[in-house]
C-alpha cells in the first residue's frame, strides 16, 4: 500500500497520512471525503471533479511524455536535497530490475515499454518493463531514474547514467558502483576519459577467468586480510591483493585511443568460498549417482546415451569434473529358425547385437582447482588508493542492498508499482517517476533520524506492534509514519478545530527530524464554510 504524506501550510501545519494503491479511480472518492481538510491544508479551492480518474490519467500521461522536464526535476530536486541536508557525495550506485505485468500481448510492441525479456522475477512468460535507479550512499536516496523497455540490454545505460549523476551531484569526484554489466571496456574507458571514478566486478568472460586463475595460483603481490567495520568475528571476512595494469581502448566514434591505469582487486570471501565448495560437492555427488544409475542400464542406442550423459553433466554443472567414456561391444551369435528342436539341417541366422558400456571417472585435478578458485572475485577500479582502499571496495560493494531496498519497496513494499493496471506506456513512466519522488522522502526520513540517533547513542521505543518496549536506533520510514496514524483533527459543532496531542514517541521523532512540536499545536480557529 502506498503511504502518502501531505505537509500542510495553513491549518496546524500537521500532516495527513493515508494508504492506497495507484488505481486512479480511488482518488476522487478519497479527495471528496477529505476535501475540507485538504482545502484548509493547502489553501486551494478543490472542485468536485478536480481529482477524477480522467484528469489524473492525463496528468500522469503528460508527465510520462515530458522526458526533459523529468530530467530537469531530478537535477534540481537532487541538488537541493544534497545541499539542504548536507548529504555525502562519495559513493553513487546504479542497477536495473524488471517489473512483470499480466497484460495481453499488444500489436504495437515495438513502440511499447511492455515486451518479453530476461525476467529477474523468473517470469519470462509475462510482458515486462525495466526500471533503472541510481542512488546515493549511505541512505540509498534516488538521484536518477528511468523507465525502459522490457527487452533491452543494460550495458549501454551505465555511462549515460553516470553523466546524469554528475549533473545532479555537481562534481565527478565520486566512485560509481554497478554490477558486472558495467564492467565492459567501453563503459570504463568513457568514464575514465571524462575523469570519473568507478568500481565494478568484472564478468567472467574473455581473458578475465585466465587472469583470475593465474593471479590466485601465483599472487604477484602480498595477500592481506580484509576486516570490515563492526566485524565481531576474530577471523577476517575476506582476503585479497591488488594488481595495477595499464589499459587502452580505441573510441570508435572519435577514432582516438583512451589510455588509463586500473587497479585489479582480487578478493576472496571466506563465507562465499565455503558455500561454493559445499554446493560444488553436493552437485558432484548428485551427478555421480545419476551417472552410475545410468551406467547400469545404458541402453542400446549410442546417440541417446550420449545425450543423457551430457544432460546430467549440464544439469548439475559438473562438465569439467567428470570424464566419461562410452564403449561398444559387438556380440554375434547363431540362431536357428523355425519351431521345435533344431536339427543339423534346420535353417540358421547370424544375429549381431551391440552392448554399450559407460565408464565414469572424476577429474580430481579440476575439482581441486575449482576449490582453490572458490570465493575469489575480480573487481576493477581507477580510483586512487587514498580514495578507495581494498577494504572499502569490499565494504561498498556489500552495501548493494541499499539500492535493492528501493526496488523492494516498488515491488512488495510500501511504495508498490505492482500490480500494474496501466497499459499506456506514458502513464507507467509517469507513475514510476512519482514513486521515485516518494522514495526520496522515505530515504531522507530514515537518514536524518538515524543520524540524529547515532550521535547521542539514542533509540526509539514503541515502534513495534506487540512489543512496545523494544528499542531501535535504525527505524524505518514506514514505522515512523505509522506512529503518527493516531493523530486526529476534529471539526467541532461550534465551528472550531481540535487536534489530538502528540505523544512522547512522536515528539522524539520530530526532534530527530529537526522539526518543531509546534507543527502539531493547533490554536482554536473558525472553520471555513
Amino acid at each position: 500500500m502506498l503511504l502518502v504524506l501531505i505537509v500542510p501550510h495553513n491549518i496546524g501545519n500537521g500532516c495527513i497520512i493515508t494508504q492506497s494503491d495507484h488505481r486512479l479511480c480511488a482518488v476522487e472518492a478519497w479527495v471528496e471525503t477529505h476535501r475540507k481538510i485538504l482545502e484548509l491544508t493547502t489553501g486551494w479551492l478543490i472542485g468536485e471533479k478536480d481529482a477524477s480518474d480522467d484528469r489524473l490519467a492525463k496528468v500522469t500521461a503528460e508527465l510520462g511524455k515530458q522526458s526533459l522536464a523529468r530530467q530537469e526535476i531530478e537535477i534540481k530536486l537532487g541538488r537541493q536535497i544534497i545541499r539542504a541536508y548536507e548529504l555525502p557525495t562519495k559513493i553513487a550506485r546504479t542497477e536495473t530490475t524488471s517489473f512483470s505485468v499480466n497484460h495481453e500481448n499488444q500489436r504495437d510492441t515495438e513502440e511499447n515499454l511492455l515486451r518479453h525479456g530476461y525476467s529477474k522475477d523468473k517470469r519470462p512468460d509475462l510482458l515486462q518493463y525495466r526500471q533503472l535507479l541510481a542512488t546515493l550512499d549511505p541512505m540509498g536516496m534516488p538521484l536518477v531514474s528511468a523507465t525502459l523497455e522490457g527487452n533491452g540490454a543494460d550495458d549501454p545505460l551505465y555511462f549515460p547514467t553516470w553523466e546524469k549523476i554528475v549533473k545532479v551531484i555537481g562534481h565527478k569526484n565520486f566512485v560509481f558502483i554497478a554490477d558486472c554489466k558495467a564492467g565492459s571496456v567501453a563503459t570504463r574507458a568513457n568514464i575514465a576519459a571524462n575523469r570519473g571514478l568507478y568500481c565494478v566486478p568484472l564478468p567472467m568472460s574473455g581473458q578475465n577467468p585466465q587472469f583470475l586463475k593465474q593471479w590466485v595460483k601465483e599472487p604477484p603481490t602480498e595477500t592481506v586480510d580484509i576486516r570490515l567495520p563492526q566485524q565481531e568475528e576474530e577471523t577476517a571476512a575476506a582476503k585479497g591483493f591488488e594488481v595495477e595494469l595499464g589499459k587502452f581502448w580505441l573510441n570508435p566514434e572519435t577514432n582516438k585511443w583512451v589510455c588509463w591505469h586500473e587497479r585489479y582487486l582480487v578478493v576472496r570471501s571466506h563465507k562465499l568460498a565455503l558455500s561454493v565448495i559445499d554446493s560444488q560437492n553436493k552437485r558432484i555427488n548428485q551427478a555421480q549417482l545419476a551417472l552410475e544409475k545410468l551406467a547400469t542400464k545404458p541402453g542400446t542406442e549410442l546417440d541417446v546415451l550420449r545425450y543423457k550423459v551430457e544432460n546430467i553433466l549440464k544439469r548439475y554443472r559438473v562438465t569439467e569434473f567428470f570424464s566419461t567414456t562410452i564403449t561398444e561391444e559387438t556380440h554375434t551369435e547363431i540362431r536357428h529358425l523355425g519351431r521345435g528342436r533344431p536339427s543339423k539341417n534346420s535353417p540358421q541366422q547370424q544375429v549381431t547385437s551391440i552392448r554399450l558400456q559407460l565408464q565414469i571417472a572424476k577429474i580430481d585435478s579440476s575439482i581441486v582447482e575449482a576449490e582453490i578458485l572458490a570465493g575469489w572475485r575480480l573487481y576493477v577500479t581507477n580510483a586512487p588508493v587514498e580514495q578507495l582502499t581494498l577494504t572499502q571496495s569490499v565494504m561498498y560493494y556489500r552495501d548493494e542492498w541499499l539500492l535493492e531496498r528501493g526496488f523492494h519497496r516498488f515491488k512488495r513494499g510500501s511504495l508498490p508499482a505492482l500490480p500494474i493496471y496501466f497499459q499506456n506506456q506514458n502513464r507507467i513512466t509517469g507513475l514510476m517517476f512519482l514513486l521515485n519522488i516518494a522514495l526520496r522522502v522515505f530515504t531522507l526520513m530514515e537518514f536524518v533520524v538515524r543520524l540524529a540517533l547515532q550521535q547521542p547513542q539514542d533509540s526509539l521505543q514503541g515502534l513495534y506492534d506487540g512489543n512496545p518496549k523494544r528499542k531501535t536506533d535504525r527505524p524505518s520510514a514506514e514505522q515512523m509514519l505509522k506512529a503518527f496514524c493516531n493523530i486526529t483533527l476534529y471539526f467541532l459543532p461550534d465551528s472550531t478545530v481540535f487536534i489530538t496531542p502528540i505523544n512522547q514517541l512522536q515528539k522524539q521523532i520530530l526532534f530527530a527530524m529537526k522539526m518543531p512540536e509546534s507543527l502539531y499545536e493547533l490554536e482554536l480557529r473558525l472553520c471555513k464554510t
